[in-house]
């Protein structure tokens, strides 16, 4: 099989660059969990059609020729550590071809590689990155895609994929792939790199630093991890979860075209995107369930300004936002105040999560500073091979720290996937499984909500049946035995303890509107 990594280049003068922040923090990660492989970002293309596996083969061999982040290494230079482009004078084989259709299952085939791969562990002073085109059947294919994240971000992945989308169109209309010499999005490394280092240098700098510490003057402990959301599991002692290699709990699902639109109209109705819609349901969900009034929720953002929207490297960053979800408040006064904090958020973006931590001297990197992240992946994945359409599927998103809900926009006509990303060592499969089913029926209920309505009047679900969709924190292996505790028992709909008209003797009592009345199960905020 061909080896993806880079070889030594050729060039007289190798080009040597800094790394940005956000490489900074990845490269440190690595180095104190050497034998994880968390920091692999996988997506999974599956291509449907005609495909020329040889031209295909030269149209990805070509793009990762010309980018620059696919062909780097760190090296040591006057005691600090920084990325040399290694680019060989011509393009190699870098796409591995796999023959899965005749295996009994070739779908479970596929499923087997793309899992036993990404949980190899990469060199971060050296990335191989991974390409393969898995065959199934004749028109059909499996793009898989695995960077490590130290080069490669969300964003930079949709910019590579739709460049080799393009090469492919272009070969396949007998263009001459040799010809193209610009890099994938337009831009160059070294411009990525340049514009942050004038950025650090700059008084918007200092202007995003007095943002960002004046936001959290009194909001040092703002967060609490995922642990008010999610019940933390107590059998792991803090080896690998979830299988060999597993870098991270993944789960998704469509979320319902219906539920979409009605994000889309609250945001029409209250001037603003449905992604700051879908911000406010997650703060009003975190905000039910953990029994506080304030959250804080984190934006993943690509960290960049617009004009290296582009450029393909790394520079991703998480955005803390502190919300206030008081409980007279109505739907639109909540979407109407989180796109404001949203708003002032992203014109400070640029500035780095673990700066922050270190100006509120936190040892964590900032990580604690949320109680969950939010990640939008607002990227076109409407692909087109020369006539063969693609459908993502996101496989892995990189580290996470605790709690992360994921949403990847797919081609008009079809709802958004939406899912939870959470560290296998602090929760339960379940448990995270259970709260996705919640999370979405909590999202119906807000989406079809008028903008007048109080949040608090949202039901668990459009159905009306709090006990169907009530997050499961509480229900499995939960104390019990003195009255206000949880009901131990498990269901598959829930807590026992909701379910109507019987109700557990020794639970918390939940109001007609879905919320707990009295203090928070103990479990809130754990």
């Amino acid at each position: 099989m061909p080896e993806n990594r880079p070889v030594p280049s050729d060039d007289p003068v190798a080009e040597v660059l800094e790394l940005t922040a956000a490489q900074e923090g990845v490269r440190y990660g690595q180095l104190l969990d050497p034998g994880s492989p968390k920091y692999n970002i996988a997506e999974c293309l599956e291509i449907r059609g005609g495909l020329d596996e040889d031209l295909f083969a030269a149209a990805v061999d070509r793009m990762l020729h010309l980018c620059d982040s696919a062909n780097t290494v760190l090296v040591e230079q006057d005691g600090r550590v920084r990325q040399q482009v290694v680019r060989p004078r011509e393009p190699r084989r870098r796409l591995r071809v796999v023959d899965l259709t005749g295996t009994a299952d070739p779908v479970a085939a596929a499923e087997r590689y793309m899992a036993e791969e990404m949980a190899l562990v990469d060199d971060v002073a050296a990335p191989a990155h991974h390409h393969a085109l898995l065959r199934l059947a004749p028109d059909l294919h499996h793009w898989y895609i695995r960077y490590h994240h130290i080069a490669v971000d969300g964003l930079s992945g949709a910019v590579l994929a739709r460049s080799a989308a393009e090469l492919y169109t272009r070969a396949v209309g007998g263009a001459d792939l040799a010809a193209v010499t610009v890099p994938p999005g337009g831009r160059a490394l070294r411009e990525l790199v340049a514009d942050e280092a004038a950025y650090r240098a700059s008084e918007r700098f200092a202007a995003d630093r007095a943002y960002w510490t004046g936001r959290f003057a009194d909001h040092a402990e703002a967060g609490t991890g995922g642990g008010g959301l999610l019940r933390r599991r107590t059998d792991r002692d803090g080896g690998a979860a979830g299988g060999p290699g597993a870098g991270g709990l993944h789960t998704g699902e469509t979320l319902a075209l219906p539920v979409f639109d009605g994000l889309r109209r609250l945001a029409e109705e209250n001037r603003t995107t449905w992604s700051a819609v879908l911000v406010a349901a997650v703060a009003a969900y975190a905000a039910r369930v953990s029994g506080r009034e304030e959250v804080c929720v984190g934006l993943a953002s690509h960290g960049r300004p617009g004009a290296l929207r582009g450029a393909v490297g790394m520079t991703a960053t998480i955005l803390p936002l502190p919300l206030a979800v008081r409980p007279g408040v109505t739907v639109g006064e909540l979407v109407r105040a989180v796109a404001t904090e949203m708003r002032g958020a992203l014109r400070h973006r640029r500035f780095p999560r673990e700066q922050l931590a270190r100006e509120l001297n936190l040892a964590d990197g900032g990580a604690r500073l949320t109680d969950l992240v939010v990640n939008v992946m607002g990227y076109d994945y409407a692909l087109d091979f020369a006539g063969s359409s693609a459908t993502s599927r996101l496989l892995s998103i990189g580290p996470v720290d605790d709690v992360s809900l994921f949403v990847s926009e797919r081609s008009e006509g079809t709802g958004p996937l939406i899912g939870f990303d959470t560290n296998p060592e602090l929760y339960h499969p379940e448990d995270v499984r259970l709260h996705q089913r919640a999370v979405l029926g909590f999202l119906s209920a807000f989406a079809a909500a008028p903008w007048a309505h109080p949040w608090t009047a949202c039901p668990w679900s459009t159905s009306g049946r709090p006990g169907s969709c009530w997050p499961p924190v509480g229900a499995p292996n939960c104390p019990a035995g003195r009255r206000g505790a949880p009901c131990r028992r498990r269901s598959p709909r829930g807590c026992a303890a909701t379910r109507r008209p019987r109700r557990c003797r020794t639970a918390p009592r939940c109001s007609p509107t879905g919320n707990w009345s009295g203090r928070p199960p103990r479990w809130a905020g754990r």
